[in-house]
């Protein structure tokens, strides 16, 4: 298999640690592009995965930060 066969998207996936009470908390998020900030808040039910159409759209993405997270996972993170 070469390179060429091979096409990554422009996602990246990470943790963010956030002080909250003194207490820290690691939350995984998925972003991609660069500009303005757009939250990506998904209802319960669902997951971070309904935004990957926006996260790899590259005309949203030229001009926002796309950040999609499941804060249903996120409020179950033990502090680090």
């Amino acid at each position: 298999m070469t390179n060429n066969e091979i096409e990554f998207e422009d996602i990246i996936g990470r943790y963010l640690t956030i002080n909250i009470n003194n207490e820290s908390y690691r939350i995984y998020v998925e972003e991609s592009g660069a500009g303005i900030p757009l939250i990506c808040l998904h209802t319960a039910g669902s997951d971070a995965r309904q935004f990957r159409h926006i996260l790899n759209d590259k005309k949203i993405t030229a001009n926002y930060r796309v950040i999609a997270f499941d804060p249903s996972l996120a409020w179950e993170i033990q502090p680090t």
